[in-house]
C-alpha cells in the first residue's frame, strides 16, 4: 500500500531514497568528482585508460590521506544534518590549531612558526567561534562528529602535504588519487547502513508488538523516505566540490600545512558571511561582527608575523 501510495517522482527517487541524507551527499561528492577528474581531459578518449592506471597506482600513496578525507566529509555531513551550520562551523575554527599540534607531532618543534605566529592562530580561532556562534542546537552525537571532521581535516592537511611532496604528485592527480579510494570506502559504507538497517527490521519484525508499537513502526518507515535532491543541486554540489578540493590541494602542495590551515579557517569564515548574505537568516549580532573583525585581524597578523619569522 506504501508503494501504490507514492507520486510517480517519488517512484524515481526511489532508488535513492533508503540512503540517509549524509551517505547520499559523500557518495554523490567523491563519485561525481573522480567521474570530472577522469573525462574532464583534451584527451578524453585517449589519454582515459592511462589515467585510469595512474589512479589505481598513486592511489595506494595516497590511501591514508584518502581515508581522512572520507572521515573529514562523512562527518561533516552527520554534522550538518544534525546540528546545522553554525554549531557546525564554530567547531572548524580548531583546525589551524589542530594542524599545529599534528605538525609538532610528526615534524617536531623545528617545523612550527614562532611564537608570536602561533599565538595568531588563536586569534582566528576565537574570531571564527564568535562568527558562527546563532543559537546553535547543541545534540551530542552531532556535535563529536563536528570534532571529528575538524580533527581528521587536520590530518588530511598533513598526511596529503607529505604524500604529495614524496610521490610529487600535482594536486589535481593527488585529488583523482584521493577520491577513488573514499569513493570506494563510500559504497562499503552505504551498503553496510542498508544491511544493518535491514537486519535490524528483521530483527524486529519477529519481535511481537502491541498495535500500537506496530502504528509507530509504520509512522518511522513513512517519515524515513527522502526523495533525491533536484538534479541541478546535486551536479552543482558535485562541481563546487571538485573545484574546491582540486585548488586546496594545488595550494596545499605549495605551502605549509599550518599556513595552509590558516586560509582554509579564513575561508570558512567567508562562507559565514556570503552564506547570511545569499540566504538570509538571523542578522548578525554585535559578537558575530566582533569574531568577523578578529578573524581578519588575526590572519593579518599571521601573514605579518609569518614573513618576519617571529
Amino acid at each position: 500500500k506504501y508503494d501504490r501510495d507514492l507520486t510517480r517522482k517519488e517512484r524515481r527517487s526511489k532508488s535513492t531514497a533508503f540512503i540517509d541524507r549524509p551517505n547520499l551527499l559523500t557518495l554523490y561528492r567523491f563519485s561525481g568528482s573522480l567521474l570530472i577528474g577522469l573525462l574532464l581531459h583534451t584527451d578524453i578518449f585517449t589519454g582515459l585508460a592511462p589515467r585510469i592506471r595512474k589512479t589505481i597506482a598513486s592511489a595506494r600513496d595516497f590511501r591514508i590521506p584518502a581515508v581522512f578525507l572520507f572521515i573529514a566529509n562523512y562527518s561533516n555531513s552527520m554534522a550538518l544534518d544534525r546540528i546545522g551550520i553554525p554549531l557546525t562551523y564554530t567547531s572548524k575554527c580548531g583546525i589551524p590549531l589542530i594542524t599545529a599540534l599534528l605538525t609538532f607531532i610528526l615534524d617536531g618543534r623545528d617545523a612550527l612558526p614562532g611564537s608570536l605566529t602561533l599565538s595568531s592562530l588563536l586569534v582566528i580561532a576565537s574570531g571564527i567561534a564568535l562568527a558562527s556562534w546563532n543559537s546553535p542546537q547543541f545534540e551530542t552525537f552531532g556535535f563529536i562528529c563536528a570534532l571529528i571532521s575538524c580533527t581528521t581535516q587536520a590530518a588530511l592537511n598533513v598526511t596529503s602535504k607529505g604524500v604529495m611532496k614524496r610521490t610529487m604528485v600535482g594536486g589535481s592527480e593527488a585529488q583523482r588519487s584521493m577520491v577513488s579510494v573514499a569513493f570506494v570506502i563510500s559504497i562499503i559504507t552505504v551498503v553496510f547502513t542498508k544491511f544493518s538497517k535491514y537486519a535490524s527490521y528483521k530483527w524486529n519484525k519477529t519481535i511481537p508488538s502491541d498495535k500500537s508499537t506496530m502504528d509507530k513502526r509504520k509512522k518511522s518507515k513513512k517519515t524515513q523516505f527522502f526523495p533525491s535532491p533536484p538534479a541541478w543541486i546535486s551536479v552543482f554540489a558535485i562541481l563546487a566540490y571538485h573545484v574546491e578540493y582540486s585548488l586546496s590541494f594545488m595550494f596545499v602542495r605549495l605551502v605549509e600545512p599550518i599556513t595552509f590551515g590558516t586560509c582554509d579557517a579564513i575561508r570558512r569564515l567567508s562562507i559565514i558571511v556570503s552564506g547570511q548574505k545569499m540566504f538570509g537568516g538571523a542578522n548578525f549580532t554585535n559578537m558575530n561582527l566582533v569574531g568577523i573583525a578578529l578573524a581578519l585581524a588575526g590572519a593579518l597578523l599571521y601573514s605579518i608575523t609569518n614573513a618576519m619569522n617571529l
